[in-house]
């Protein structure tokens, strides 16, 4: 295992002033992309015979098309495309576009139809292949939206919803074939070029994403070096990098793609974890619950076994705001571990700042990294304060009780509420908990950071 007297990393320069701009930019240029081929079709063919419902059908699916394309692009993880908002907004934006292009996709038919197309489009059997390629197309897409939308209700697994998931090159090659085929617009020259130059694009992000990166990074895997429990089920796993390699350079606080190849018949999957350790030591680690059927065999992971890394990503990090001196993090369960990367970041870099910590747990038996957390507010820096909230305390519990609350959060951040900076993370009901109370309180949103990833 590497030294961890080794020399320290540096940090990359967040550069905080000009991401955002960046992700404007992007967001800009998305746009452009989107609406291209209803811009080549307006100036090539400036005249129809159709009326505007018929135009209108022919117009949505041109975009839902486009955005159906543009999705492999958004999905690759690509760091550049992530650097102004963070990959969990990415994802949240993919999730947006892909509902609107099947909703776009959708009422196509129906609005060529009501433009004064025949109505056996719809439900006709003697119709040319071309058209049922487009019914096939959106068969699957549907299918793809509704099991993305309802999986919990529909117990459907992660893996087998992303070996389905995974279909989306197939929907889009069958709807890319039917309006090629289909539409009047691809006769011209520029609409040919766009389309085939966003094909390439397309299977080049999903190569790289699906295809080379991963080969890549399974061909030079870190090796886990320490497997730690934490609580009864809670593990922190170190990996080092491949020999003769430095980790890559990461925020405190961003999160980490990580695929475990441990043999002994134990799940091979990718599934995305916070960074847990600082960016000051050469190892990275992650600590892990015990929360489904691939995190419940977390705690058989041993030493040697390979994992391929891939990251960092996320801009969940007071790194972003340099300026700021008074952070208060509010973390249930499993939430702290961004927050833990933060505070001993902190406390690695003699950090200055006044922190506060509300951690939320069910038990006493579930706060996670206790005394490391009162090591940490004992060294002074940062200078922090540690408030521990059990939801089911135990006998002999003498602190508070119930849940992270406006009533809790106006007593602990009574003074000078609206000048400190807001970090929370944690489960979904806490979360939107904690939101409104600090809304309630008047804390200013742009004061407030949160980082919710679910693929």
């Amino acid at each position: 295992m590497a030294s961890r007297e080794a020399a320290k990393p540096q940090l990359p320069d967040p550069s905080p002033s000009r991401r955002p701009r960046w992700g404007a930019a992007l967001f800009g240029f998305y746009l452009v992309l989107v609406v291209a081929s209803l811009a080549i079709a307006a100036i090539t063919r400036p005249l129809t015979d159709h009326g505007f419902v018929y135009e209108l059908g022919r117009s949505f699916a041109l975009v839902g098309l486009s955005l159906l394309a543009l999705q492999f692009v958004v999905t690759a993880r690509l760091h550049w495309s992530e650097q102004g908002v963070g990959l969990d907004m990415v994802y949240r934006f993919h999730r947006v576009a892909a509902g609107l292009a099947a909703v776009l996709i959708l009422c196509h038919p129906m609005l060529l139809v009501a433009g004064g197309a025949r109505p056996e489009l719809l439900y006709g059997f003697g119709l040319p292949w071309n058209i049922w390629l487009g019914r096939a197309a959106l068969v699957l897409l549907m299918i793809q939206v509704g099991m993305s939308v309802w999986r919990p209700q529909l117990h459907v697994g992660f893996e087998q919803w992303r070996l389905l998931h995974n279909q989306a090159t197939l929907i889009f090659g069958i709807a890319f074939a039917h309006a090629y085929v289909t539409g009047d617009d691809f006769g011209e020259a520029a609409m040919r070029g766009l389309w085939w130059g966003m094909v390439v694009v397309a299977a080049t992000a999903y190569a790289y994403h699906r295809l080379a990166l991963p080969w890549a990074l399974a061909r030079s895997p870190y090796r886990v070096a320490k497997v730690k429990q934490e609580t009864h089920n809670v593990w922190t796993i170190e990996m080092e990098p491949p020999p003769g390699r430095k980790r890559f350079d990461f925020q405190p606080g961003q999160f980490h793609f990580l695929h475990f190849r441990r043999g002994r018949g134990l799940p091979a999957e990718e599934h995305h974890f916070t960074i847990a350790s600082s960016p000051t030591h050469p190892f990275l680690a992650s600590t892990i619950k015990e929360v489904g059927d691939f995190t419940a065999t977390i705690g058989e992971t041993r030493p040697g076994d390979a994992v391929a890394v891939r990251g960092p990503y996320g801009r969940f990090s007071y790194t972003y705001r340099p300026a700021e001196k008074d952070i208060v993090f509010i973390a249930g369960g499993i939430g702290i571990t961004p927050i833990m990367s933060m505070l001993r970041h902190m406390r690695d870099t003699k950090s200055d700042c006044a922190a506060l910590l509300l951690f939320a747990n069910r038990t006493e038996g579930d706060i996670a990294f206790r005394r490391e957390l009162e090591e940490i507010a004992a060294g002074g820096h940062p200078r922090l304060r540690v408030v521990h909230i059990l939801s089911e305390p135990g006998e002999g519990w003498s602190g508070e009780t119930g849940y992270v609350d406006k009533d809790k959060l106006s007593r602990y951040i009574a003074e000078g509420r609206e000048r400190r900076m807001y970090y929370v993370c944690g489960p979904a009901p806490m979360m939107k908990l904690v939101m409104a109370a600090l809304g309630d309180l008047a804390v200013p949103r742009d004061r407030i950071e949160f980082e919710r990833f679910v693929l």
